[in-house]
């Protein structure tokens, strides 16, 4: 077994994205998966949205009178089965005492150098995914709804993150594609997206390049460990069935 050998178990958008970045540093990397194939799941079933602007956690406030009322409907954005569970209350609580204006304060800050080290990340890779980088505008059909939008630019722009406050006319300037009526609306710059499906492929295509291996239909059964300084342990390697995949 080769020094520095790193398996991942998994092999979606964060296990192949760490992949390349072990392979490229010169380790030999396995990367493990249960499926026989990734096609589908929520790294191909997303936006693809690379976007500084959305520095506000989820955990804020208002939320979660929000989500009281969204949980109660199979189709809001936000849906929890309603039921009596001790581990879903006491999130629930740890959520609520998080959604407050300091935690959210403290937050955005390491939200928005997130979003921007991700973005630089992303073109750094040199792979062919199709990155567009033409910004992000939020449309606003209300007035009040591009005021709620301007406030949130104010506090992009006091972070460092550059937005603008668009009226009807400058936004169909901006974008002529805009065809329903708005009253404005506001443009993140910074904002990109990308296709999933593309940036997955391109990530497996330089892995098996870089000399990756993957074994996927490997169902995780048990793993290997030994005691080391300070009673922690350290994972040695994963098994199903008679087979083992060791690591260092």
């Amino acid at each position: 077994m080769a020094a520095n050998h790193v398996t991942i178990l998994g092999a979606g958008v964060i296990g192949l994205s760490t992949a390349l970045y072990c392979a490229r540093r010169g380790m030999t990397v396995t990367v493990v998966d249960q499926k026989l194939r990734l096609r589908d799941g929520c790294s191909f079933g997303n936006a693809g949205m690379i976007v500084p602007s959305h520095f506000i956690p989820l955990a804020a406030p208002g939320m979660v009178a929000l989500g009281l009322k969204w949980m109660w409907n199979p189709e809001s954005p936000f849906y929890i089965k309603p039921r009596l569970d001790r581990d879903l209350i006491g999130w629930g609580l740890e959520f609520w005492k998080a959604a407050s204006k300091r935690r959210v304060d403290a937050a955005a800050p390491i939200l928005r150098d997130l979003s921007l080290l991700s973005r630089e990340c992303y073109e750094d890779m040199g792979l062919d995914f199709g990155l567009v980088k033409k910004g992000l505008l939020m449309l606003c059909k209300k007035q009040e709804t591009l005021d709620e939008e301007g406030q949130m630019a104010a506090m992009a722009n006091a972070l460092g993150i550059p937005a603008e406050v668009l009226d009807a006319k400058a936004t169909a300037v901006l974008d002529p594609a805009v065809t329903m009526d708005v009253c404005g609306s506001v443009f993140f710059p910074k904002d990109c997206h990308l296709s999933p499906s593309r940036y997955m492929a391109a990530l497996e295509s330089e892995l098996e390049r870089l000399g990756v291996v993957f074994r996927f239909g490997f169902e995780i059964e048990d793993w290997n460990s030994k005691t080391v300084a300070g009673g922690r342990w350290k994972l040695l390697g994963v098994r199903s069935g008679d087979e083992v995949v060791e690591a260092d």
